[in-house]
């Protein structure tokens, strides 16, 4: 039965189940659960439910249709009324009942439903003979048979078995008949004995009459000596139909609840999950005010959307605003889990679903398991962790959801996870408030991750905090740790309970095979205070001179450690307090008596065993500053009424500086004079207010009179106190980028570089551009003027002894334009075009002449300065004279002529162009003369070779 599955203790009660009773019921084994209820003593005096329900009685009538036509012998008929016989006796006793009917030409109904003892009612009767009227057979028991006056019962499974042994003779056809059984709901068996089923029309005839599908409501066999073989065939079938409830979207009701797989102790009594009810959609048994009899709540027992939810696989109590409710986990909801909420009205005292969360993986087993937290002990309910151990997102395995109930919704916005890395220790398979263990007044949990490590398995601690819990785990314990070789340390866990008797909560954790006991360690509150004697630290007897030593101490520090339990426990004795002192010497020169002296102080703490608990060692709460502050101020001298009242007066020069130029300036000096006349002056400031041109760089101290603190920062020097007098330097550094305002003109390369022409062009003319373009640098805008310079003729008649023509040997004309607000990034260009002419090529006895233009800039010297304003863009102009080399071509070719005909004649005078081709014919001839013209050359007297290679031609 798997006693201890489940287990929970309340107050001195203890309830274990065990939700693996198997039972069998005919061929079927079920499975339900037992709970015993146990006092202090471990005694059991209760249980639940008392007895196991018994096999499911759902009502069942039955009705044999059998073949009593002539074409049945008697002995055929003898043994199909003892086949009928045993069926109904094995049968009999669940809640079933029969009636009997033959049928050939004519129907005879032997007993129906109201019938005492059934099975002996049939060995009586008598065959009829005839014709086989099978089809009107069927309709007159639907009719006249499976009706409330022969005791049919209202929601009963109606089964009709029809047996034959041949075709029917009648004219009344199947579809007039068996859509009329199937509105009624009857399940039809048809049994076929003999030879005449072979056929396949015949089998038709079989599949027409029973109900679909053919292959589990069709039997056949070839005599009535079969029938005893099929016997257990049919019992099964119709025993299966029996343990269901037909035409329902359930097979199972409470055959496989298994209750008791979770389990609680209310105030009201026991509730236990059962898983497997309704097809697996699960629920609750609730046994409430002592009344052993049960209540059942579920979310739905008929909609498939909760098949297979498994509802109760985990439940909590929960107390919302002082309305009880339950919290039940259904791991297997549409593949994602779901977590319900069961709240009790107040005035009706039914129970009704309010609130659920939903699951957002498939397969994470989502409410797997649940945790109800009160985290401030005031008895409401403020958290419900829900876990999702099976949930995967490759870096952590599992997750345990914080849910917050608001306006009556589940809030699900946090997740808490284990150590990174263990993708398979199923972090959140089991949860438990361990009461308040850190002694910060805020409940905290433990969270079991059972297959971390392979298999070996951890436990995590989880800080409470006022309205929620704190994400970071306190404390990772892992099963490694423990001797024994621990497996699935963290399967189960439960806290909250003093078990050891010293006052403190302690840690059952279930593993494979044992349980393990964890103690809580006592935890110590540690509050620092320090106190100086005298409280301020007189400034009279600080004097600067030269150098700088070490005086008497100027104060005393008191250190005070008060220590109490943050937990009380029942281990040992604290005392309240522990002092420390010490003393404090300064510098005899104090410049800064503003800024207090602070005194800093850390400490940790190292518990040693206590003597009733020698493996318990004390450990410092969370909320202990280590790191403790004092400040230790200077004395004030403002006289008798402790009110400054100071008298100043400041003056400053620029240290003989008349005038800054922005950009050339590199830095200067502002020398500023403070003298107090009256009491000490404190937190006084001294603002310098400077252009953005102008960039802080530090300040000096270059004389003072009697005591003087000076901070400085930014763009201002900060006096803090002095009394006498004192002098105060400002250094600005270098000007900041962009500070100063620059003027930048340059010519554009886009400028026309080169023009020519030629003799004979003098009347013509080309274009020439010159470019100019003006830049601003710096910040704001600048005012300026901008002349442009270009020659536009001769200024003396001949010239030969310069290469540029500007305005000094040029007539020049001046344009001049105005740029009221040149701004930074946007310049500005000028563009100078005009036409190049020729006509003064005679005047000048260079062939390359340069023309020149030339732009300048002018501004206000006395608000900018510039080191260069001007520009210049050149043009090439250059005469090209052409070379007629017409004669040269004629006389070349004259002279090769000439040439060519003397190196003719004297190859001609040399016998160059003699053959002797002709001599060579004359000599032939004179030798075939003396040869016979009449005869032919004999073969063999041929010369057949290939000529050689040295023979002419």
């Amino acid at each position: 039965m798997s006693l201890g599955l489940s287990l929970v203790a309340r107050d001195s009660q203890i309830l274990v189940c065990g939700p693996t009773v198997h039972r069998a019921c005919g061929t079927n084994m079920y499975l339900n659960g037992f709970c015993f209820l146990l006092d202090q003593k471990l005694q059991k005096f209760q249980q639940f439910p008392e007895i196991l329900p018994e096999c499911t009685t759902h009502p069942t009538d039955i009705v044999f249709l059998i073949d009593g036509s002539g074409s049945v012998s008697n002995q055929d008929f003898e043994r199909m009324k003892w086949f009928v016989s045993e069926v109904i006796k094995r049968l009999s006793g669940r809640n079933t009942r029969f009636a009997l009917a033959q049928y050939s030409t004519g129907f005879t109904e032997h007993f129906d439903f109201n019938a005492p003892d059934p099975s002996n009612n049939v060995l009586g009767i008598t065959q009829n003979r005839g014709m086989t009227y099978t089809a009107t057979a069927i309709r007159k028991v639907v009719r006249e048979i499976f009706i409330p006056r022969k005791g049919s019962r209202n929601g009963s499974t109606k089964i009709l078995v029809v047996i034959t042994d041949g075709q029917k003779n009648d004219q009344l056809q199947y579809w007039n008949v068996v859509p009329e059984a199937e509105q009624a709901g009857i399940i039809r068996y048809a049994i076929g004995v003999g030879n005449a089923f072979s056929t396949q029309r015949a089998r038709e005839e079989l599949n027409a009459i029973a109900s679909e599908p053919d292959n589990e409501h069709v039997f056949a066999v070839h005599n009535f000596d079969a029938l005893k073989g099929i016997q257990d065939q049919l019992q099964d079938k119709i025993f299966a139909i029996e343990g269901t409830q037909f035409q329902s979207s359930s097979s199972f009701q409470m055959e496989m609840s298994q209750e008791g797989f979770s389990a609680l102790l209310t105030r009201d009594g026991p509730v236990l999950g059962a898983v497997g009810a309704f097809d697996w959609s699960g629920g609750l048994f609730l046994y409430q005010n002592s009344n052993r009899d049960s209540s059942f709540l579920n979310a739905s027992s008929t909609t498939e959307e909760m098949k297979n939810a498994y509802l109760g696989y985990s439940s909590q109590a929960v107390l919302l605003n002082g309305r009880s409710g339950l919290v039940v986990g259904a791991p297997r909801y549409d593949y994602v889990g779901k977590v319900v909420l069961f709240e009790k009205a107040a005035r009706s005292g039914k129970w009704q679903l309010t609130a659920e969360a939903v699951g957002e993986q498939v397969g994470s087993y989502f409410g797997a398991a649940l945790c109800s937290v009160d985290l401030d002990q005031d008895t409401d309910t403020d958290l419900v962790l829900v876990g999702a151990p099976m949930y995967y997102d490759a870096i952590t395995g599992g997750r345990v959801y914080v849910c917050h109930f608001k306006q009556g919704r589940f809030h699900c916005t946090m997740t808490l996870k284990g150590e990174a890395g263990h993708v398979f220790s199923r972090f959140g398979a089991s949860m438990a408030e361990t009461g308040d263990i850190t002694g910060d007044r805020w409940m905290d949990v433990a969270i079991g991750a059972p297959m971390e490590n392979e298999n070996v398995g951890a436990l995590y601690i989880f800080g409470g905090k006022r309205t929620s819990i704190n994400p970071k785990y306190l404390q990772r314990i892992e099963g490694l740790k423990f001797s024994g070789g621990f497996l699935y340390f963290g399967q189960a866990v439960s806290g909250g309970t003093d078990l050891t008797g010293d006052g403190l909560k302690d840690i059952a954790v279930g593993q494979k095979g044992r349980v393990l006991l964890l103690r809580t360690r006592p935890v110590l509150h540690v509050s620092v205070s320090i106190e100086f004697f005298p409280p301020l630290i007189p400034t009279s007897n600080f004097q600067c001179q030269e150098q700088e030593s070490l005086r008497a101490e100027a104060s005393m520090a008191k250190v005070c450690f008060t220590v109490a339990k943050a937990i009380q426990d029942k281990l040992a004795y604290v005392g309240h307090g522990v002092g420390l002192g010490s003393g404090i010497a300064l510098f005899i020169c104090i410049e800064d008596t503003l800024t207090p002296v602070t005194l800093r102080l850390n400490f940790s703490l190292v518990g040693k065993p206590i003597a009733k608990a020698p493996t318990l060692q004390p450990i410092l709460s969370k909320d202990s500053e280590k790191n403790h502050t004092a400040l230790l101020h200077f004395e004030k001298n403002c006289g008798t009424d402790g009110k400054c009242e100071d008298h100043l007066e400041a003056s400053f020069n620029f240290s003989g500086l008349d005038i800054v130029v922005v950009g050339l300036t590199g830095e200067f000096n502002v020398t500023a004079s403070i003298q107090n006349h009256g009491e000490d002056s404190y937190s006084t400031t001294l603002g310098f207010f400077y252009p953005a041109g102008l960039s802080y760089r530090k300040v000096t101290l270059p004389q003072v009179s009697g005591a003087l603190g000076m901070q400085a920062w930014g763009r201002a020097g900060t006096v803090s106190r002095w009394r006498d007098g004192g002098c105060l330097g400002i250094i600005p550094g270098p000007f900041s980028h962009g500070c100063s305002f620059l003027f930048h003109l340059h010519s554009i390369e886009e400028s026309t570089k080169y023009i020519n022409f030629t003799a004979g062009q003098e009347d013509a003319s080309k274009n020439v551009e010159h470019r100019y373009e003006v830049k601003g640098k710096g910040d704001g805008k600048g005012w300026l003027v901008v002349a442009v310079s270009f020659p536009f003729g001769l200024a003396h008649p001949s010239l030969s002894f310069h290469l540029s023509q500007d305005c000094s040997v040029a007539s020049c004309k001046i344009i001049r334009c105005d740029i009221l607000s040149l701004k930074t990034r946007e310049p500005l260009e000028f563009r100078i075009k005009g036409d190049v002419g020729f006509q003064w090529a005679s005047q000048i006895q260079q062939k390359k002449v340069v023309l020149v233009s030339i732009a300048q800039i002018s501004y206000d010297e006395k608000k900018y300065t510039q080191k260069e304003g001007f520009a210049q863009a050149q043009t090439m102009v250059e005469r090209i004279e052409l070379y007629n080399y017409l004669p040269a071509i004629i006389g070349s070719a004259i002279a090769g002529l000439v040439l060519l005909a003397v190196i003719a004649a004297v190859l001609y005078k040399v016998g160059f162009f003699k053959r002797q081709y002709k001599q060579m014919l004359t000599e032939a001839g004179a030798g075939d003369e003396a040869a016979d013209p009449t005869s032919q050359p004999d073969p063999q007297d041929l010369d057949t070779s290939p000529p050689s290679k040295d023979t002419v031609y």
